[in-house]
């Protein structure tokens, strides 16, 4: 019986491979990261992870036909010092046994492929309004940590992880891999295109690659129209229950991130 099944399409010939991942979470955070990366990289495909561990259901897509849930890894040639394997799926495991399970494997297939070190990204949950995302990080040993600082990126001195983002890049380090989590600063009410430009500029950065960004920047503007929007709203429907008209809302909406 199966209960977690990788099916390799392909064997690519990969040059000093990294794996960049980032899994449905809070924000989209680092499931829009990792759509970027596949689209604007043009990403192959060559290998699905599926489990008895995700969901009881089905994803209907576009034309209507069905998908099971499911990981998926792609691979990118020549981007900076080396190529790229990317981590990309419509799930996560439900139960802590199916996450240990699923990133153990991936895991143990990536490495098998020449990867050393692992990059994931996740959500930093404020679950409030901030005007620029930060970037958090944090790492699997003391040299990675002063490496990433030198991107910008803010040390987490505590708090934790959850989920699939936090383990893939936890366990490498049972695996004699490095590992490292970079994560954007978000309410984590909306999908959030911002905090994952914010995050995918520095990782770009840190693995030595250009990546166009105008879909990310696209997407966080029409969620800035919109809350915008839902702010004029809310003032609205304050004047009507107290009677007072509070005056128009001059200074840009800080969105959400």
């Amino acid at each position: 019986m199966m209960k977690t099944e990788i099916r390799i399409l392909k064997r690519p010939t990969l040059k000093e491979p990294r794996l960049v991942g980032g899994l449905p979470g809070s924000g989209y955070v680092a499931k829009l990261v990792v759509d970027h990366l596949v689209k604007e990289t043009n990403a192959e495909l060559f290998a699905e992870i599926y489990s008895y561990s995700f969901p009881p259901q089905v994803m209907v897509k576009e034309d209507g036909t069905i998908e099971l849930m499911k990981n998926e890894l792609y691979f990118a040639k020549n981007r900076g010092n080396g190529d790229l394997i990317i981590l990309n799926g419509n799930a996560q495991a439900v139960s802590p046994e199916g996450q240990y399970e699923l990133s153990d494997k991936a895991l143990d297939f990536v490495k098998e492929l020449g990867v050393k070190t692992v990059y994931m990204t996740a959500a930093y949950i404020t679950g409030e309004h901030v005007k620029k995302p930060k970037i958090y990080g944090t790492a699997t040993d003391l040299a990675s940590l002063r490496e990433i600082e030198k991107f910008g990126v803010t040390i987490m001195k505590e708090g934790s992880i959850t989920g699939s983002n936090g383990l893939l890049f936890g366990l490498a380090k049972q695996k004699d891999m490095t590992g490292i989590c970079l994560l954007g600063e978000t309410s984590g009410y909306i999908v959030d295109a911002r905090a994952a430009q914010v995050v995918l500029e520095v990782l770009a950065k840190m693995l030595d690659f250009k990546v166009d960004m105008t879909n990310l920047e696209n997407k966080a503007k029409e969620t800035e129209k919109l809350l915008k929007k839902v702010e004029e709203m809310e003032r609205r429907a304050m004047e009507q229950q107290s009677g007072f008209k509070a005056p128009p809302i001059k200074k840009p909406l800080e969105y959400i991130s």
